[in-house]
């Protein structure tokens, strides 16, 4: 059974903060106003500053080649080549989130 059964995408969604999953990567953003900024995790054939990170709302947006967007569990589907309960799992272990 998926761990993703247990734990309410809501619930994971709101425990990993989307800066705290990059940084797992690597990726590091830079603060500008209210948001944080950076290249692209997704498509990485750009130097452009096109992804952008409103760790109020806990969404994520690509300005650029990519044009995608989403939560946290959207971000680990696209930077791990997942699906939903894959990426969930992934989360849910690597934050040892409980329900």
């Amino acid at each position: 059974m998926s761990q993703a059964t247990t734990v309410s995408f809501t619930k994971i969604k709101s425990s990993v903060p989307i800066d705290i999953a990059l940084h797992h990567y690597g990726i590091v953003l830079k603060p500008q106003g209210k948001r944080l900024v950076g290249c692209c995790p997704i498509h990485r054939g750009s130097n452009r500053k096109a992804f952008t990170v409103s760790a109020d709302r806990r969404l994520w947006n690509c300005y650029g080649d990519c044009s995608t967007y989403g939560s946290v569990i959207d971000l680990i589907m696209a930077l791990e080549n997942c699906s939903l309960t894959e990426a969930a799992d992934i989360l849910i272990k690597r934050y040892c989130l409980k329900h």
